[in-house]
């Protein structure tokens, strides 16, 4: 519980940063597939890693700011660094979005295995959730179902039995480099790292 007291205003400002890019994905991708409708697979796929992307540089950034801020009250109680809080902070921002591709694998492998009805259920409930909270990664995903030969089923055609399983694996997939990154970056923060190193005044080159 002191662990969410602490860090429960960094937690939803992660998650919110998430469904922030989401939202922008979103109104990107429409634009775009609206703009090139001849090449939509391909244009909301160079969009999703466009977004992703500068979700992830939007992360490293906040990540290594809380990272910093936390050496900082650290050294003035005179306690080690704890470096996998970044991690933690990551895996706790990305709960509700895990918990519908849960929901979706649920459903995806009762479709799988023929019980339609009832998998449909679990389906209809994490599913549309899913793509909207994740939506930075839905051309990415989109493009490898594809890939797969996966098709979503419909009222009109019965589609692929796997689509659901397959698509709720790829989103649990797509959402651990971002973990990886504000752990990354949490630990950068706090040991007070730089990917590119600034010059400090009176270093430069005469």
């Amino acid at each position: 519980m002191g662990f969410w007291k602490k860090y429960s205003y960094q937690i939803v400002r992660l998650f919110v940063i998430q469904i922030g890019i989401a939202i922008f994905s979103l109104v990107l991708s429409f634009a775009v597939s609206t703009a090139f409708r001849d090449r939509g697979v391909a244009a909301l796929f160079f969009v999703s890693v466009l977004s992703t992307l500068f979700y992830l540089f939007i992360l490293y950034s906040v990540a290594w700011e809380i990272g910093g801020k936390d050496r900082l009250k650290l050294d003035a109680v005179h306690e080690a660094p704890r470096g996998g809080v970044g991690f933690l902070l990551a895996l706790l921002a990305a709960v509700p979005n895990l918990l519908f591709d849960l929901l979706m694998l649920i459903g995806g492998i009762l479709y799988r295995g023929g019980s339609t009805a009832v998998g449909s259920g679990f389906i209809a409930v994490g599913f549309t959730p899913s793509f909207f909270i994740q939506s930075t990664y839905q051309g990415i995903v989109s493009r490898l179902l594809s890939a797969f030969s996966l098709v979503e089923p419909t009222a009109e055609t019965a589609g692929s039995a796997s689509y659901y399983l397959v698509a709720a694996l790829l989103f649990i997939a797509v959402a651990v480099p971002a973990i990886v990154v504000t752990g990354f970056a949490y630990w950068m923060g706090m040991n007070e790292k730089r990917i590119i190193p600034q010059r400090r005044p009176g270093n430069d080159a005469r």
